[in-house]
């Protein structure tokens, strides 16, 4: 190997070594803040997954240059390899839970952990300088008297194939039950382009699989092929980290429902004149009291009754005061309350889906759409900020 393609190849190696170790970084910081627990698990799967997968990288780069640590690190290497694409599944399974819990089976990580214990303990039984040997001759020398074991160690880029098969497959399919179930809850589909693009993208890593074992003739073709695919690699890793940051992972959204204004009628006779007197120390006592949001079919004119007040003046102090209608304060108000609700030791665990009635939601689809709302108004005014201050 002359001294250009050692060094393509170290760089091509080094790339997805250095940005997972960036953007487990980066993950490791956004750990800070989270708003709901959910989004929690998700920082921390995410930040294994590209911990398994530097891991991985950096052992990958002892092959060819430190064969002796290479020995030293090979079951963990072997664990690392079959484990990034479950790591990887996990992470979509995640994002298309639909509210659900994970249920997320430890029966996955079995086969990876027998796979490495046999090759940790059969390696003990191999003497040293046999098994660098074997590295060294790069999956072509086989000692006599240990063939088996020879084809063994030379089988990690075959399980990482294999794997990464299984779990692309198990990955296509969890996005059509995704969409199937989608459609079931009559909601509102929209693809996100990123996560497409991104399970394109994790095809790399099996490309890579398969280029050490059909090596084109040139070793510099070669070593720019896989400079190429690590580079992807890296692309996916860096595309993932940024959107969960981001937190643009929801793969649906819940179309506006946009109230039509309803027609002014006259005031009738009979119609009961509504005289109390409106002010926000009442106003805000009367919600604290009695809770009205958590009944879901709490509507305007139920509290222009208990209240006693107009409706129009009822509708315009609430804007006025609070900047949003009444549908959107209610909303917030419970979104407060499922906030409370799941800071308590007993309800830590458990799914949105399975407190949201709770507190005044009347289904899943509504306290999206109320999640929704909020996170829009954030970033309104997170940019209406950065415009603001451009401007002074």
């Amino acid at each position: 190997m002359d001294l250009i393609t050692s060094y393509t190849m170290a760089m091509a190696v080094l790339i997805p070594a250095f940005s997972s170790a960036a953007c487990a970084a980066l993950i490791a910081f956004a750990l800070q803040d989270c708003l709901t627990w959910e989004e929690m698990m998700l920082k921390k799967i995410t930040f294994a997954y590209f911990v398994v997968e530097g891991i991985a990288w950096c052992i990958t780069f002892c092959y060819p240059f430190c064969p002796a640590l290479f020995v030293c690190l090979n079951a963990l290497c072997l664990l690392s390899y079959v484990l990034i694409p479950v790591f990887f599944y996990r992470v979509i399974r995640y994002l298309t839970r639909l509210g659900q819990p994970e249920n997320f089976s430890p029966l996955h990580y079995l086969i990876p952990g027998l796979l490495a214990a046999v090759m940790l303990v059969w390696s003990f039984l191999v003497p040293f300088d046999v098994q660098v040997e074997i590295v060294k001759g790069k999956a072509l020398v086989f000692p006599r008297g240990y063939e088996t074991y020879a084809h063994f160690f030379t089988l990690k880029l075959f399980f990482r194939l294999l794997w990464g098969v299984v779990y692309y497959i198990l990955t296509i399919a969890l996005l059509a039950g995704y969409y199937r179930k989608a459609g079931n809850q009559n909601l509102k589909c929209k693809p996100a382009r990123w996560v497409l693009f991104l399970i394109g993208i994790s095809l790399t890593s099996l490309i890579s699989s398969l280029l050490p074992a059909y090596k084109p003739r040139g070793e510099i073709l070669y070593s720019f092929g896989t400079l190429l695919v690590t580079t992807g690699i890296a692309a996916q890793q860096i595309l993932l980290s940024y959107h969960i940051i981001r937190r643009k992972y929801m793969l649906y959204y819940m179309p506006e429902i946009v109230e039509k204004p309803v027609a002014e009628t006259r005031v009738k006779p009979w119609r009961k004149q509504h005289t109390g007197k409106l002010n926000r120390i009442r106003f805000e006592n009367f919600i604290g009291e009695s809770k009205p949001y958590l009944n879901p079919d709490y509507k305007i004119i139920d509290l222009v009754e208990d209240m006693d007040v107009n409706r129009t003046a009822l509708s315009a102090f609430i804007n006025r005061t609070y900047g949003v209608n009444f549908n959107r304060y209610l909303n917030r108000l419970r979104l407060k309350e499922l906030a409370r609700l799941r800071s308590q030791p007993e309800n830590q665990g458990k799914s949105i889906s399975s407190l949201i009635d709770k507190v005044g939601f009347k289904d899943f689809r509504n306290y999206s759409r109320a999640v929704a709302a909020e996170r829009d108004a954030a970033t309104e005014r997170k940019e209406a900020g950065k415009k603001k201050g451009g401007l002074e």
